[in-house]
């Protein structure tokens, strides 16, 4: 029996990788482990490959491959090796196969995977983000799981958007996730009691619980502090919870879609610059994250992982004093998939890793448990959400409140142009109208030419 490793390419900041269910923003924050590392049997081989740059000039080891008798999974995640050396091969202690993970930023994970995608240079295990997993899901180039009865039984339990996102538009089942990612607005209940004379959770959101009363709110704790404390950071804080309350997707039959939603979340962001009920930072930038410690905006939209990866790292200073609800919709952000390559020769051994970190009932309980992640599996969430704590939010039970949120998510508005064209739009169209650099039709002419530019096979009008 061959002695189990496992062989980290990890040189990546971390800050970079632990964008861990998230829809491709990076941040500045240091929330893992930044040097290679190897599991805990003595082991300490590590596989130095060539060293690369973020387009940020950040350094970070190309991803590797192992050869023969070796599991690659390439990963964007630091939350891979954790689950990996800390639960799988602890439960699996004599694998006659080594496991070798690759972490790859975010921002490069696409460029890197791309080139050897469907050859024999592939990974066999590839993790995949929102923001362009339906690329890959629908790419054709990854194994049907409905051949693993186990999994396909496992899964059962998993809520309907984690499949529906990780199938095919013809009913292939292809990747699977370990969480959930509903969205919430975290805000200050200090900074809330002090100034708007609201005491809970409950109260935030009937004050909030739809568009009009939470830019109605908004005036009232400007008029309030003298325009000194804002509703939000900024756009970041209104986009994901308009894009994932439409309709429909951005593309519906190969054409563009610009849903009403989308009219509405241009016309609200330009409400509150005009107004001056946000702060208007840049998503994720270094204002973005200093407001958390500060008293100047009052919350955030953020969905499950924004809280452990964002939110703490940069509120400790604030810690206790956060509480969330709802907000004005329910929407998710972001989230993590797992598949295995056509192409590898260890299709049964990645399988098995998949089925244990995605339908495990005593793994994802003891995950949920350890981390505060919001699992997919239902049975699970149902099992721990009566008792959760988090002192982060002063005692309140977010993990109840997130649960309530997961089954009003449509997985069926995520495409695999998404990334591009969310992109496109924020950079075109929705910054430059909410600044009022340009009026809506402009606007959205130049985002549409520019969607036209990216995927030339779109019919654009």
């Amino acid at each position: 029996m061959i002695k189990k490793r496992i062989l980290l390419s990890l040189t990546t900041l971390a800050a970079l990788a632990l964008v861990a269910c998230g829809n491709g923003d990076t941040d500045t924050t240091d929330t893992g482990d930044t040097g290679d590392t190897a599991a805990d049997n003595g082991d300490t081989d590590t596989d130095d490959g060539e060293v690369l740059e973020t387009e940020d000039g950040e350094e970070f080891d190309a991803p590797t491959t192992g050869g023969a008798g070796v599991l690659d999974v390439w990963t964007f995640t630091d939350e891979a090796q954790t689950m990996i050396n800390d639960y799988y091969l602890e439960e699996f202690a004599e694998l006659d196969y080594e496991i070798n993970i690759s972490i790859v930023p975010t921002e490069e994970f696409e460029t890197q995977l791309d080139p050897v995608f469907g050859s024999d240079s592939a990974p066999d295990v590839i993790f995949a983000e929102q923001a362009f997993v339906k690329k890959y899901v629908e790419s054709g180039m990854l194994v049907d799981l409905s051949q693993y009865d186990s999994l396909v039984d496992g899964a059962e339990d998993t809520f309907d958007y984690v499949r529906d996102i990780g199938t095919q538009e013809d009913g292939t089942f292809v990747m699977n996730s370990w969480q959930t990612t509903p969205g919430a607005f975290f805000y200050r209940q200090d900074l809330a009691s002090e100034h708007l004379g609201i005491e809970s959770p409950e109260e935030m959101q009937e004050a909030i619980g739809d568009w009009d009363g939470f830019l109605d709110t908004a005036r009232e704790l400007r008029d309030a502090t003298d325009g000194s404390v804002y509703m939000v950071s900024g756009r970041g804080d209104l986009s994901h919870p308009y894009y994932m309350s439409r309709d429909q997707g951005w593309v519906v039959d190969n054409q563009l879609i610009i849903d009403d939603q989308i009219y509405e979340l241009m016309e609200t962001a330009r409400t509150m610059v005009e107004e001056g009920l946000m702060m208007d930072a840049d998503p994720q930038g270094e204002e973005y994250f200093a407001g958390m410690n500060a008293d100047e905006i009052m919350g955030y939209s953020l969905p499950t992982w924004g809280m452990h990866f964002w939110l703490k790292p940069n509120g400790d200073e604030t810690a206790g004093n956060w509480r969330m609800t709802t907000g004005p919709t329910a929407y998710f952000r972001g989230g993590t998939w797992i598949g295995v390559t056509q192409t590898s020769d260890m299709q049964d051994e990645a399988a098995h890793l998949i089925e244990y970190l995605t339908t495990s009932e005593d793994f994802l309980t003891s995950w949920a448990e350890d981390t505060g992640d919001v699992v997919s599996n239902e049975v699970v969430v149902d099992a721990v959400r009566g008792d959760y704590e988090e002192e982060f939010l002063g005692g309140q039970n977010h993990y109840d409140a997130f649960a309530e949120g997961i089954t009003t998510i449509d997985g069926e508005i995520i495409t695999e142009f998404d990334q591009g064209i969310q992109g496109a739009f924020d950079d075109l169209a929705l910054t430059p109208y909410s600044k009022g650099e340009m009026e809506m039709e402009e606007a959205l002419d130049s985002f549409r030419m520019e969607v036209q530019s990216l995927y030339p096979n779109l019919q654009v009008d």
